[in-house]
Formats: C-alpha cells, structure tokens, sequence
C-alpha cells in the first residue's frame, strides 16, 4: 500500500517590491484623478482620461478603485496624506500646551487646503444634481470631524478647555470654523490670503475653546 503525501501548500507570494510597485500604481492613479477633474470637471471626467494621465490601462484604473464615485472617495479618503502633512499633525497632536495645540491643527488644516485645490473645487460642484459630490462632501466633513476630535479630545479630558464648554459644542464650532466653506469664503471673496485664514482659525480657537484665551 503507498501513501500519498498531502500536497504542499503554498505560501502567499508577498514581495515587499511588488507591494511597492502597486502603490506606486495607485498613487499615479490618484494623481491623475486629481488632475483629470481638475480640468474637466467630474460630470466631464472619464476613467479613461484619468488612464491615460496615469499611464496606465483602463482595466487597472477599475481593478484598482471600481468605479468613477469609488474613485473619487478614494482620493477624498486620500487627502491631506501627504508625509509632509502627516508630520505636520504628529506634531499637532504631540502639543499638550492647548494654545499650541490649537494652533499647530490650524496649520495643518491650512496646509492641507492650499495643497487639496483641485478636489476643493470639486466640492464646489456639489448640490449640482451629481449625489458622489454630494456624498464627498460629507466625507470632507467627517473626515475633518474624526481630525479636529483627535485634537479637542484630550484638552476635554484633561479639563483644559474652557470651564462649561460641552465638547461636542466644541467640535462641532470647530469644524464649522476650519470647514472647507468658511475656506472659500474668507478666501474667495473676501480676499483674504490664507495665512490670514488660518491665524484667523488659531485665534478664533484659542478664544472660543481655551480658559483665558486672549
């Protein structure tokens, strides 16, 4: 009588060089929606557009994201990514002072809608009769709510804030002041530049938010 041995599995093949190159692949393809609907318009953007300025197929463009509104949540989720700003929020976050705290987030959110142009624009289309604009928009929102949480959270804890201020008060005056709106606003028409933006942000939030705040 003979046995068989049972077959072997295989391992999963996990190249640390073709993780690297898929990344790569995904980036180029976020950067070449931004590009793409920065031009044309979401309405007038196409897969096959965003293909081209990537330079890569059509097929790896769905493999990757679906579809055009994945597509674009996908670059909503990917904003503000950057190792720059990243570095930037570490440092934010890693501030126990609440004056410097406060201060350092107002940069971050400055910088991150100087660097976010294109798909700020976007989201100015939403409202339009397009529900992905629509649905992006409220992604901003909570994905800023989640940030500006992380920032107020532990100055709560800690009692730092103002004596009295409710914490959801508090976050949600600060995302209504760091908002993409109040952006557009104080920029656009008022004409302001934005680093008048963001030490408006600062020193609205140290005053609002902070006990003795100047």
């Amino acid at each position: 009588m003979t046995t068989t041995a049972p077959p072997k599995r295989r391992r999963p093949y996990n190249s640390p060089t073709r993780q690297a190159q898929a990344g790569a692949t995904k980036r180029a393809v976020l950067d070449g929606a931004r590009e793409v609907f920065a031009k044309s318009g979401y309405a007038a953007a196409t897969i096959e557009a965003v293909a081209a300025a990537a330079m890569v197929s059509v097929p790896t463009v769905y493999a990757l994201f679906g579809s055009k509104p994945a597509l674009l949540a996908a670059m909503v989720a990917d904003g503000g990514s950057a190792p720059d700003i990243r570095k930037l929020a570490e440092k934010a976050l890693a501030e126990q002072e609440p004056r410097r705290r406060i201060t350092a987030a107002a940069r971050v959110v400055r910088t991150i809608m100087r660097r976010e142009g294109a798909l700020l624009q976007l989201l100015k289309q939403a409202g339009t009769g397009r529900p992905e604009l629509e649905d992006a928009r409220r992604q901003v929102h909570r994905q800023q709510r989640g940030a500006l949480g992380e920032v107020l959270r532990p100055l709560h804890a800690g009692r730092l804030l103002r004596a009295g201020l409710d914490f959801d008060e508090a976050l949600a005056t600060f995302c209504a002041l760091a908002s993409p709106e109040s952006y557009w606003l104080l920029t656009d028409e008022f004409g302001w530049s934005a680093v008048r933006w963001e030490r408006w942000l600062a020193g609205c939030g140290v005053r609002l938010f902070v006990e003795g705040g100047p």
